[in-house]
């Protein structure tokens, strides 16, 4: 069953790529704001910055593949892994989020997509210390986005976006508690 919905997914990319009549490049960055669910923590403002392709497939759709890193983590309100309070997580993200637009007037879309992030460091900070800590996360993560966006005539843009992960972030053989990755993200964005 799984074999015959990725083909039926490929066959109608496939052909929607074929239909494709406008490709554009872009780069984006932004602002994030993150935590991690289950936990006892604050949010962590960090950022995000990358590059784009926007394919449009009609007036209206368009799909838009990125390549994001993405600094996200959390503040801790008390003790862990026996660091005083007010400890920082800092997590690192290569994502990969494959985003389908959907126009609702030329200029102002929704957008909604899977995301594939690849942890490219973890460390705890408290204190002025820096410890790794990767060890203890896994290295793939995945979730699901939501957004919408402005596009103003000049190439330059504006997008919201909430991703809300579907993985435990941690590595399950540490017996630490299933925390998914909760990000929202303010960005600026410019189509070449």
């Amino acid at each position: 069953m799984k074999k015959l919905i990725m083909s039926g997914i490929l066959a109608v990319s496939s052909i929607m790529a074929v239909k494709a009549q406008d490709v554009k490049f872009g780069i984006k960055g932004g602002l994030n704001i993150s935590k991690l669910t289950n936990s006892d923590s604050k949010t962590r403002a960090s950022f995000n910055a990358g590059g784009l392709v926007n394919i449009a497939l009609t007036k209206e759709w368009a799909i838009q593949p990125e390549l994001l890193y993405s600094a996200q983590g959390q503040k801790y309100n008390s003790a862990l892994w026996g660091f005083v309070p007010s400890s920082t997580l800092a997590l690192g993200y290569i994502n990969i989020p494959v985003m389908v637009q959907y126009s609702i007037v030329p200029s102002f879309y929704v957008e909604a997509g899977p995301q594939l992030g690849f942890l490219a460091g973890a460390k705890l900070k408290a204190n002025g210390n820096s410890t790794d800590v990767k060890d203890s996360f896994k290295t793939a993560d995945f979730g699901l986005n939501i957004g919408l966006g402005y596009k103003f005539d000049m190439g330059i843009g504006i997008s919201g976006r909430y991703n809300f992960g579907l993985t435990n972030v941690y590595d399950v053989k540490r017996n630490n508690p299933g925390s998914k990755n909760s990000v929202a993200q303010i960005d600026l964005f410019y189509m070449f």
